[in-house]
């Protein structure tokens, strides 16, 4: 059985590649096509025309996520005679301080003796095998809020199926107090932050919703080892994560590790979803990885989401893990480290794939606009020669009435998951403020808005969550942004949106058709909903 699987997959390989046999002979390349766990072992597969070294041998080498190459290196982990399908079995050596469960790996040659790298760098592709934990993805409803701990209750009542969060991994290193043993090393992490994040999970969890947790990182003093050096800079929202330096990887590591196993099903709760980062198309000011291009920062955050993936699902086989991007599809402005966000999926889609693809997920924030628009269907005239919004790839932003660009863009064939299929979807963000000083708004055309916005997006399948910013408003927002976009006010008053969320997802005409007015219509079918 094993002889007639290698066989069938040198035939597979061999159909792949030998349309280009002629490029990758001149270019003395061959390309790895499988790097996945097996048992205790990784096995690498590669495959293309044989390219000669000084002894016929290729030898396969381990990057770690902070190592840009093999340079002069001679400490190859397998050795294979050279072939036109070589496959290499080297040692995973998972939770010990050799672990491979992060590394890259590349396939070479030696000439001259130096080791020359003759293939594709390719990342393992399955670490959920090696996970002690499978929690379910519990979808009770489509619709979710930015959730108040405070106001869990609400959630049952309100039939949420999901509640989002948010977590500053900076937090964890300011004190320790809780230790945590992981590849060989003990980490301390900030008890009291613990202990929060107990309460949260658990509390969210027990309402029987999804949760879902967005990662991000501050800029703090004591903790700057953990962005990126050439962004150690104050005055931003948020930092990429520091995955270039060994020290500052090995934390996060642990740190992901240790939360993934804590909040998957125990008596802390579980965390879902996991979305790496807030709006990271918006390089400043909401994940700064520095003064980068966008194809370069694109990569950056690719390595970035490989850690973060790998150690949430090395835990938890159920959770899943996503990016987030903003509203911005295709405009730009004079912010030049703000990028295109239909521009960064793609080239960290393409870096995914090139390097081991993953069940990566997408969410995104397709606000009003502009973000104080409540009536998002009605363009403000300063805005309706901008032409801002249409049904084509092209179109320069997203909001609610147009997802569908992005739900059709991630049915290319380049963006499908390993399985083929349309990745995981969340609306991870919408608000809709109840009060503005520069457009007319109020509590009723906010729950109309809200109401008409999750019906148009909950309608489409490959949605499959609906989460409205927010449960209760945030003085910030609302001092800084003029944005009340809470269902409860920031005293903790219900407001018209907290019933019409209640409803919203139900066949409960007499409610919701009392919400027409304030949307100019006179029926939900005349709106192009049900």
């Amino acid at each position: 059985m094993k002889r007639r699987w290698k066989l069938g997959l040198l035939a597979a390989l061999l159909t792949v590649f030998m349309w280009q046999t002629t490029v990758a002979a001149a270019q003395e390349s061959i390309h790895t096509y499988f790097c996945y766990i097996s048992g205790s072992s990784v096995v690498v597969i590669s495959a293309g025309p044989v390219v000669q070294g000084d002894d016929g041998q290729y030898y396969l080498f381990e990057l770690k996520p902070y190592e840009t190459g093999v340079g002069a290196r001679t400490d190859y982990c397998a050795a294979v005679p050279a072939a036109e399908l070589a496959q290499f079995t080297t040692p995973l050596q998972l939770n010990t301080e050799a672990s491979k469960l992060y590394s890259r790996f590349v396939v070479a040659v030696r000439k001259g003796g130096v080791y020359v790298p003759i293939s594709n760098e390719m990342y393992i592709t399955n670490p959920e095998v090696t996970a002690a934990h499978e929690t379910g993805y519990p979808i009770r409803s489509k619709k979710g809020l930015t959730a108040d701990w405070q106001y869990a209750s609400d959630l049952k009542e309100l039939n949420a199926g999901y509640a989002a969060y948010e977590l500053d991994i900076s937090r964890f290193f300011t004190a320790g107090g809780t230790d945590y043993t992981y590849n060989g090393k003990t980490y301390s992490f900030n008890s009291s932050v613990v202990t929060e994040y107990d309460i949260v999970c658990k509390k969210l969890s027990d309402t029987g919703c999804n949760v879902v947790m967005t990662i991000k990182n501050s800029y703090n003093p004591a903790t700057l080892d953990l962005i990126l050096p050439a962004a150690r800079v104050p005055g931003q929202n948020c930092y990429a994560m520091n995955v270039n330096e060994k020290a500052s990887a090995e934390k996060i590591e642990a740190l992901l590790s240790f939360l993934a196993g804590r909040y998957s099903g125990g008596q802390y709760g579980t965390i879902n979803s996991w979305i790496i980062g807030n709006e990271v198309n918006n390089n400043s000011p909401w994940h700064y990885a520095g003064p980068v291009d966008g194809a370069t920062f694109a990569a950056q955050y690719a390595k970035e989401f490989r850690l973060c993936y790998n150690a949430i699902k090395s835990q938890n086989k159920g959770a899943r893990v996503f990016i987030n991007i903003d509203q911005r599809w295709t405009h730009t402005d004079t912010n030049v480290y703000s990028y295109k966000g239909r521009d960064v999926l793609d080239n960290f889609a393409a870096n995914i794939s090139n390097s081991g693809n993953i069940d990566w997920g997408l969410s995104i924030h397709p606000h009003p606009v502009p973000l104080f628009n409540c009536q998002f269907w009605n363009m403000p005239p300063a805005y309706v020669g901008l032409k801002l919004i249409s049904h084509t790839d092209d179109t320069k932003m997203v909001n609610p009435t147009n997802v569908d660009v992005v739900v059709n863009h991630m049915k290319q064939p380049a963006l499908l998951s390993p399985k083929g299929t349309v990745r995981h979807i969340l609306i991870s963000e919408m608000g809709f403020t109840s009060s503005n000083p520069q457009l007319p708004t109020d509590q009723n055309i906010q729950a109309a808005a809200m109401v008409y916005a999750y019906k148009l997006t909950a309608s489409m399948p490959e949605i499959e969550g609906v989460i409205i910013h927010r449960q209760i408003d945030s003085a910030v927002e609302v001092a800084h942004d003029g944005m009340a976009v809470g269902i409860r006010t920031s005293s903790g008053t219900p407001k018209v949106a907290y019933k019409a969320f209640q409803y919203m997802d139900q066949d409960n005409a007499l409610f919701s058709n009392g919400l027409l007015p304030y949307l100019g219509a006179t029926s939900w079918t005349d709106l192009g909903v049900q």
